[in-house]
């Protein structure tokens, strides 16, 4: 684990200047070159006189304008020292991979020549601004700090904190009530921690409001009453265990003389012996067990039904302080933010009295971003403020530029920062470059950290990438990286206010660039994080490319523009911006990369993916230093034949493209962590030994074309069984190949030899032609196999013994033809969550016992023979579906957990107990509608989610049903009704969000006044009779409808005057193959039309932006061959696909 102890954020970089300035590579150079080495030494001695002062100054910057200015100046100078560094470690590699090249390629290289520019007089000027930096120093008071900080701690400290107390003003906090009973519920349970006590630790940002929740359970009635003894202790970032000792002693009421710690923790325990108690102990910053385990062994001997709390940022610290219990807290919601900020801007009076005050203050929470901290610092500094300038002010200002007498967000969020270490600081500091609410990845992440040269390893760390997944982790330990909760587990965001700090500490060196930019680029900015909007923006890429000492650029465009990277922008790029290490230019459009990439000798990043490159230049293999290459969902069909040229290469992204075969000698490629696909070609099985030294790679990797290995000795070459670091394998053959007895022979010894190492996680096997699976598909050979998947091995006749692999989790089986029978003896599959059946034709009976405990999903898929058996009884079942399988005959599993269910063409299932906690529900076909829809929407309070599907049959019984699930659901699907009405009342659908209406022939109309006044989102598609008695559905009365979408063969004109709420914010017209008239009199009322999408409407044969509402900001079209568009140029994102 990286430590996070306080340190000058160019300590770090310092340290590997040293270490290059020192290192024989570097001495042999200026001797080979004839260089003055009196120069190094120079060097050398002049940046240690500044790294002696670097902590002082980082210090003093917030005290002297003069100082930071200084600091500035070094950071510049460093990125310039750190560039020449670079340039000449680079300098001998790149004139041995010249001399090694082919003489066709000499025009190429003529760019070498260019760097092998006077290094000397390069580094004289350095020395020279250096050693005026050096003289600076002194003048500015800066001298070598001798003051060791406190053990754990740091000497930094933004300003004096005020320690916390257990007091708590409870009618100025919302939304931490289920918080507090949480926490509650924890301390009054008896947890056996053996001889230790319970500690139950409260984690979260600075400012997010741990303190606060602490204080609300320390003065709970409960607590009180439960616990004979409380104490609260104010710890901080400075750790003291005498100290600590002694206010302990003092919280519990005892005397605290004396310095002698042997003396101080018997009396401690004296105190405490037999005793229940609650001991607080607030903002813990120290992270060594050994410091705790001092700390705490007196208090061991208190009742064994004592509890601590610990608040702290760091969740490595409740890691060490062993803690059962964990809250990460979480940022408020919307509603609870507004309560909070009411209560002090407006200080007692109505906000709905002051409109205009109100919508600006909802602006102004969003930039809070649910931090309690930072909504009461607002709310205070507007509070009796009425006047709309005031707030437009603050909504306008950046909120760690506020005075630290107006708040404490600043030096609450710097103390997180100021301890962190060096290398940490500048790892952080790097994330300034990307815009707030971006979702990143931590491997990409830390691919760019490598870019950069923030990774320098040391110590036990055997890789970049290991020292990488350690800050990272440090980073998100201490909150200043969070999960995202819009998208999966995989992707991670930083709060705003983070994303500020940031942004605050690379200060000028760090540029994002979006909407509209007229600027010039600052001479100092080395990083560019670029947005853009039109297909128009060169002139932005015209402007970046003047900032010449460029170190990463990052082009950012939205999903549906190809921002065209034509040659002659390839061109400025590649020629001025050479000292570029990393450039991402994925997701432009680009059919060829200029052979000028090779100019960027310093690449170590470069991101192609989502590009249209059909090919990649030779010259591309002469970026020695590239580290990590991205070329995912190009058109690519080959590599360069000399691509074993980049001998550095460490990650190769290479899914979603049709690569025929591999480059030869891609095996001494050596550094390779990632390959995510390996091509075996055709007429070329044996490239397969290339793999052989690939011993480094790591994640997973997609074989493909093993149908094109001949002799199985090949494969065994390709070693896949000692790649130990290899966590998932793919393993694919052709799809498309006669079978004869031999393939099937031949497919079955290949598989045989490409046994994988003992440490597989995830194995997937598609399209293998042998009749039995290989003898290393067990639990012995595989024990620590996840995830399996089994896809088109459709000679296979019997399963392997799956069900003895201890940690398997998931299982799919798919298109195995030749199973007819699966059964599972005595033995349970004791990990399994997640089991799928699909496309199994011969399919006839499941003998299974009921040996699933973990099961959450069993999902059944166009399984036509199967006829029985389910398992009766899986507990912990939440997810079952069964789709097309009209020959089974059983009753659906017993479990009280079921929250989906999705039962369609399976007309002889049966469900003995309807489970009540279904939230999520897909009935189809007329048979199981008829047997199921009223028990499920008579019984199911939960129900969120409804899809029907399929219905011919007669539904008068239905229209008078007390559906009581109705209250309940937001979403609702209905395709394949084919009745003139439909049963419902839709007065009861209070909550209903969204409506979906497909195919729907025959409907004319709804039960009821129209529809829910709650809708916001509907589409109706192919129900012809419905699109033509439109106004019958009261759309206009809808007032918090936002998204319309209407597909219909009949209508003309659309929409009509009245017809949509004035408040829709995205309305789409496909398929309407009729529509001819764009009706500009349904738009005049819809002031607040955002998007207009018009796809696939081949009649339409004019539109004009002067029909359009002004606040349109989007206009796609697609689809449209006799569409001409007018006057929509003021419209900013246009888009228009033939």
């Amino acid at each position: 684990m990286a430590e996070l102890v306080g340190g000058a954020f160019l300590s770090s970089f310092f340290q590997v200047a040293f270490e290059k300035l020192s290192s024989n590579d570097f001495i042999d150079f200026f001797r080979r070159n004839k260089l003055d080495e009196m120069l190094l030494e120079k060097l050398h001695v002049t940046l240690n006189s500044i790294n002696h002062v670097l902590d002082q100054a980082e210090t003093k910057q917030y005290q002297s304008m003069y100082v930071k200015k200084w600091l500035d100046e070094l950071k510049h100078i460093a990125y310039e020292v750190d560039q020449l560094l670079d340039e000449i470690a680079t300098d001998a590699p790149l004139k041995k991979l010249k001399a090694e090249s082919q003489p066709s390629t000499s025009k190429v290289l003529g760019f070498f020549s260019s760097f092998t520019n006077p290094f000397e007089s390069r580094i004289i000027d350095l020395l020279r601004k250096l050693e005026l930096l050096a003289k600076q120093k002194d003048m500015l008071g800066l001298k070598q700090d001798t003051c060791a900080s406190n053990e754990g701690g740091v000497s930094w400290k933004p300003s004096q904190r005020l320690p916390s107390t257990s007091l708590v003003d409870e009618s100025g906090i919302y939304g931490r009530d289920d918080d507090k009973e949480e926490i509650i519920k924890s301390l009054l349970l008896d947890i056996d921690c053996g001889n230790q006590v319970p500690i139950v630790s409260i984690v979260g940002l600075g400012g997010m409001g741990k303190t606060t929740l602490a204080q609300l359970v320390y003065n709970d009635q409960r607590i009180k009453e439960n616990f004979e003894h409380r104490a609260w202790v104010y710890v901080s970032e400075t750790f003291d265990v005498i100290g600590l000792t002694k206010a302990i002693l003092r919280s519990f009421h005892s005397s605290a003389d004396g310095e002698d710690l042997n003396l101080l923790q018997n009396q401690l325990q004296q105190v405490l012996i037999g005793k229940k108690y609650l001991l607080v102990l607030d903002d813990v910053w120290n992270r060594s067990e050994e410091c705790w385990e001092r700390l705490l062994l007196p208090l061991y001997h208190g009742s064994t039904r004592s509890k601590i709390i610990m608040t702290t940022r760091n969740k490595e610290v409740a890691s060490v302080m062993k803690s059962p219990k964990v809250l990460n807290l979480m940022q408020l919601n919307k509603s609870e933010c507004w309560s909070m900020f009411v209560r002090h801007a407006f200080h007692g009076r109505n906000a709905s009295d002051y409109p205009d005050l109100e919508s600006i203050g909802e602006k102004i929470l969003e930039k809070c971003g649910g931090l309690p901290l930072a909504v009461k610092t607002l709310g205070n500094l507007l509070r009796r403020k009425f006047s709309k300038s005031e707030w437009v002010k603050i909504l306008e200002t950046d909120l760690l530029r506020l005075s630290e007498g107006d708040s404490n967000i600043n030096p609450i969020l710097r103390l997180s920062y100021h301890n962190l270490s060096s290398s940490l600081k500048r790892c952080f500091a790097y994330c300034s470059i990307f815009p707030r609410g971006y979702l990143f990845v931590k491997d990409e992440l830390i691919k760019l950290w490598m870019a950069e040269g923030l990774l320098k390893c040391c110590g036990t760390y055997t890789s970049e990438e290991e020292l990488g997944n350690d800050f990272f982790h440090d980073l998100e330990s201490i909150s200043f990286f969070q999960q995202s909760i819009k998208r999966d587990d995989e992707f991670l965001v930083m709060h705003d206010l983070v994303n500020d700090l940031a942004k605050s500490v690379s200060g000028e060196f760090c540029l994002r660039i979006e909407g509209d930019w007229t600027q010039d680029i600052p001479e100092r900015t080395r990083h560019i994080w670029c947005s853009l909007r039109t297909i128009n923006d060169e002139k932005k890429v015209e402007q970046i490319c003047k900032a010449e000492g460029l170190k990463g650029l990052t082009f950012s465009l939205p999903g549906f523009l190809q921002f065209k990277m034509h040659n002659n922008v390839q061109h400025q790029m590649f020629s001025r911006l050479r000292y570029l290490r990393m450039l991402s230019l994925g997701g432009c459009y680009m059919t060829m990369l200029s052979d000028e990439i090779s100019n960027l000798k310093l690449l170590r990043y470069l991101d192609l993916s989502y590009t249209r490159l059909a090919s990649l230049p030779d010259s591309i293999c002469m970026l020695y230093n590239l580290q990590t290459l991205l070329l995912e969902n190009c058109k690519l069909t080959e590599l360069p034949s000399c691509f074993c040229k980049l001998i550095n290469l460490r990650h190769l992204h290479l899914k979603g493209n049709d690569i025929k075969k591999m480059p030869k000698l891609i095996g001494r490629l050596n550094h390779l962590h990632t390959l995510t696909d390996f091509v075996v070609g055709e007429h070329s099985g044996y490239d397969i030994k290339e793999l052989a030294e690939l011993n480094h790679l790591q994640g997973t990797l997609h074989i493909s074309g093993l149908e094109n290995i001949i002799d199985p000795t090949d494969a065994t070459i390709a070693n896949l069984k000692d790649k130990k670091h290899l966590e998932g394998l793919h393993m694919t053959y052709g799809a498309t190949r006669e079978t004869d007895g031999s393939i099937m022979e031949r497919d079955a010894s290949v598989l045989e030899s490409l046994q994988p190492n003992r440490s597989l996680k995830w194995l997937t096997i598609v399209d293998y032609h042998g009749t039995s699976f290989p003898n290393w598909l067990d639990q012995c050979h595989l024990p620590n196999l996840v995830s399996l998947d089994l896809m088109r091995c459709k000679f296979c006749t019997q399963l392997p013994p799956l069900w003895l692999f201890p940690y398997l989790k998931r299982l799919s089986i798919s298109s195995c033809y030749e199973i007819e029978i699966i059964s599972s003896p005595n033995v349970p599959f004791r990990s399994l969550e997640i089991l799928r059946f699909e496309d199994m034709s011969n399919w006839k009976e499941w003998l299974c016992v009921e040996g699933f405990p973990l099961l959450k999903e069993l999902s059944i898929m166009s399984c036509p023979k199967l006829k029985k058996a389910l398992p009766k009884h899986l507990p912990s079942l939440e997810i079952l579906i069964i789709i097309n399988c009209q020959e089974l005959e059983s009753s659906i599993p017993l479990s009280h957990n079921i929250r989906e269910l999705r039962l369609y063409k399976c007309e002889n299932i049966l469900i003995n107990e309807l489970p009540s906690n279904l939230k999520e529900v897909f009935l189809g076909g007329t048979r199981v509608l008829e047997s199921y829809m009223e028990q499920i929407l008579s019984n199911n309070v939960f129900l969120e989610q409804l899809d029907v599907k399929d219905f011919n049959g007669v539904n008068q019984e239905w229209s008078n049903l007390d559906l009581c699930s109705c209250n309940s659901i937001r979403s609702l699907t209905i395709d394949g009704w084919h009745s003139s009405s439909l049963p419902f009342a839709w007065d009861l659908f209070i909550n209903l969000y969204s409506l979906f209406l497909y195919d729907c022939p025959l409907l004319d109309s709804i039960y009821g006044e129209g529809l829910p006044l709650s809708l916001r989102s509907i589409t109706i598609q192919k129900c012809p009779k419905l699109i033509a008695s439109i106004e019958v559905l009261g759309l206009n009365k809808i007032y918090s409808l936002e998204d319309v979408t209407v597909c219909d063969d009949f209508v003309e004109s659309f929409p009509k005057e009245n017809l949509l709420p004035p408040n829709i914010n995205t309305l789409h017209l496909d398929c309407c193959s009729k529509l001819r008239i764009i009706d500009n009199r349904g738009f005049l009322h819809l002031k607040y039309l955002k998007a207009l999408c018009i796809t696939n409407c081949c009649c339409l044969e004019h539109i004009s932006g002067e029909d359009l509402p002004e606040s349109l900001s989007t206009l796609y079209i697609a689809g449209c061959p006799l569409l001409q568009c007018h006057n929509i140029s003021h419209i900013p994102s246009v888009k228009i696909f033939e």
